[in-house]
Order: structure tokens, then C-alpha cells, then sequence
């Protein structure tokens, strides 16, 4: 005889009667969330290295930063704070301007640059007065006509230009702050102006450390300002944590733009010309 209920039992119990018996009920299909989760691996990257493309990572948060630069701190004596400052920015730069841009003071670079550049320009004025005649001779001679040489020893004034050399630390902060927005601006353009315009200040009163290439006679002044475009350039990456190349088109990029303004300058007055010798015609 077959049974009522094929899957099913039946028992008897002893209150009286019977008790049907069922197989227990399979567990349902295990779902995602019953599985062991594994734990999210961390990216290669640190959160603070910010998007990819040759852009230098800052510091992670909170960790020390590393120390103001010689000349800024507090407790050393001014001929050490200086001779080290001069040292490191002249055998390495990026560290150096690396340490720079942990202080925002405006004063101590301001005086830095008075103290560099007011030497470096007295003696590079010194040098082109009294090679004038010399590089007037051997150098320009062949290059300017007579009346031209004769209006340039017109126009120079030996004491005046002494003069604006010996009050250089009057108008060299002017100087140096005009620049310093100039650049700033230049640096916004291309977008690397990620900290501020007092820290291009700073990169630039720094800078000024290639002004003291004037007391080499013939080629201090050109050497000097090669010098301080490099300074810049490696300032201007460090501080503010950019890429060299974003660096170098800032600083090229105003003298393009000068090249450009000249271009139409010329082609202006090249139309005007054209234009007036075909109005003249037969």
C-alpha cells in the first residue's frame, strides 16, 4: 500500500493519535552577502599624489615639513644664516627653494635680495663704465657707424648711472614686486599659481642670488641673467609644487608674447608703408 504522503512520515505520539514527520527544508541559494568579503586593496598612489602627468607630489597630510631655509631661521647668526643660504642655493637649488616655500615671510627674502643684488648691480655698472671705451672699440665698433658711437658716448653718464646703482636698495623692492606680479600672472595663465602670489615673491627675491655674477667683468652681466632665469625656473617648480616644463613656459611665455607685439608692430607699419607707396603712384 502506498503511502498518503510519499516525502512525508508519520510517528505515533503517545497523548494519542499521529504526527506527520517532513523532511527539514533546504537552505535557500547562498547570496553575496553571505560570502567573506575582501578587503579593499589600497591604491598605489597615495591620496595627496594628486592626478598623474609628471605633476611632483606634495607632502602627505600632516607629516613635517622640512625646515625653513638657513636665512630664515631664528638662532643661527648672520654670517652663518647667510653663507649657508648662498651655499645651498648656489650647489642645490631645488632643495633649497624646496625649503623655501615652507614660510610665507615677505621681509627676510626682501632683505636677502638688498643684500645680493645691491653689490652685484654697483659692480656690474662699475665693470660697464669702465669697459666702455674697450667694447665701444673692439666689439661695437664694427657694428655702429661713427655718429652712432659718437651719440652713444653723448648720451652715457658715468655718475649718473653710479648714482641709480648706489640707490638700488630704494627702488629694487619696486623692481622686484612688479616682477613678482608680472610672473604671478604669467604663472596663472598656464596654471601653475597653486600657492599664492607671496610665494612667487619669495622665489623671486631668491633669485636675485645670480645678481652677484656682475663682479665678473665682460660676461658677468649675461651670465647673471642666464642665472636667474635657471633659479626661477627651478623656484618656481618647487614651490609650487609644478612640473619644470609648466615652469619654463611661464617664464617664456611673456617674452613670446613680447615677440608677438613686436611682429604686429612691424607688419603695421609694413601695411602703412605699402599702402602709401601704391596711394603715391602714377
Amino acid at each position: 500500500m502506498r503511502p498518503l504522503f510519499p516525502s512525508s512520515t508519520m510517528r505515533f505520539v503517545p497523548s494519542g493519535g499521529f504526527m506527520e514527520e517532513r523532511p527539514p527544508i533546504p537552505p535557500d541559494p547562498a547570496s553575496p552577502s553571505d560570502f567573506p568579503t575582501t578587503p579593499a586593496m589600497p591604491s598605489e598612489q597615495p591620496p595627496w599624489a594628486g592626478p598623474p602627468g609628471g605633476e611632483p607630489p606634495g607632502p602627505p597630510p600632516g607629516a613635517p615639513g622640512p625646515e625653513p631655509i638657513p636665512w630664515e631661521q631664528p638662532g643661527l647668526g648672520f654670517f652663518a644664516r647667510f653663507y649657508d643660504t648662498l651655499r645651498m642655493l648656489a650647489l642645490a637649488p631645488r632643495a633649497a627653494y624646496e625649503r623655501v616655500g615652507t614660510t610665507t615671510a615677505v621681509g627676510r627674502p626682501l632683505a636677502f635680495a638688498i643684500i645680493v643684488g645691491w653689490p652685484g648691480i654697483l659692480a656690474a655698472t662699475l665693470w660697464e663704465i669702465a669697459l666702455r671705451d674697450f667694447m665701444d672699440k673692439h666689439i661695437w665698433g664694427g657694428m655702429l657707424s661713427d655718429k652712432a658711437m659718437r651719440d652713444r658716448a653723448f648720451e652715457s653718464n658715468p655718475m649718473l648711472e653710479i648714482g641709480i646703482a648706489l640707490l638700488s636698495p630704494v627702488w629694487l623692492p619696486v623692481v622686484l614686486f612688479i616682477a613678482a606680479a608680472l610672473q604671478h600672472v604669467f604663472l596663472w595663465m598656464v596654471g601653475g599659481a597653486r600657492r599664492g602670489f607671496v610665494q612667487t615673491f619669495r622665489v623671486i627675491c631668491y633669485a636675485q642670488l645670480a645678481t652677484l655674477a656682475g663682479v665678473v667683468p665682460l660676461c658677468g652681466s649675461l651670465a647673471a641673467a642666464v642665472w636667474h632665469v635657471v633659479l626661477q625656473i627651478i623656484g618656481l617648480a618647487a614651490v609650487h609644487r609644478i612640473s619644470t616644463a609648466r615652469a619654463v613656459f611661464a617664464i617664456v611665455l611673456p617674452l613670446l608674447l613680447c615677440c608677438l607685439c613686436i611682429a604686429l608692430v612691424f607688419s603695421m607699419f609694413g601695411a602703412a608703408i605699402l599702402s602709401g607707396m601704391k596711394g603715391s603712384g602714377p
